[in-house]
């Protein structure tokens, strides 16, 4: 089961050693492990994880939550990966406006790097009439 990264009203600095992204029967992502570090003031935040490539295709996903949405209701991300711009694959969902309840942003991407090399993935995340939730980072 993936661990999430939790942030609780304020301001959190929360470091996780080893958010452990699931071994999965495919090989190219069994065992990878991140490192993930989330700053969350109260209506922007910015979650940075670091992992090492396997040398083959990796997919991953990031994946916000937010609790009481309402109909004035705006949130988005936006992703890089290594400094560079990131684009997510067809269908994530990297904004919401206006919709009611709980809602989950999502960036699906892959990467495909010489193995061992070290990768960050930064992810800045925006929002207002919402309480962000929790956040994980998981192995596809």
């Amino acid at each position: 089961m993936p661990r999430s990264i939790h942030y609780i009203a304020g301001s959190l600095l929360l470091i996780c050693a080893q958010c452990a992204l699931p071994a999965l029967a495919d090989t190219a992502t069994a065992g990878v492990k991140a490192q993930c570090e989330s700053r969350a003031p109260e209506f922007d935040g910015k979650v940075t994880c670091t992992f090492l490539s396997s040398g083959a295709d990796q997919r991953f996903a990031f994946k916000a939550r937010f609790l009481g949405s309402h109909d004035d209701t705006t949130m988005s991300m936006t992703a890089a990966l290594n400094q560079q711009p990131l684009s997510c694959e067809p269908g994530s969902k990297m904004s919401s406006r206006f919709e009611d309840g709980e809602i989950t942003l999502e960036c699906r991407f892959s990467v495909n790097t010489k193995a061992g090399s070290k990768q960050t993935l930064e992810m800045n995340i925006e929002w207002s009439h919402a309480q962000y939730a929790d956040s994980a980072f998981t192995a596809l």
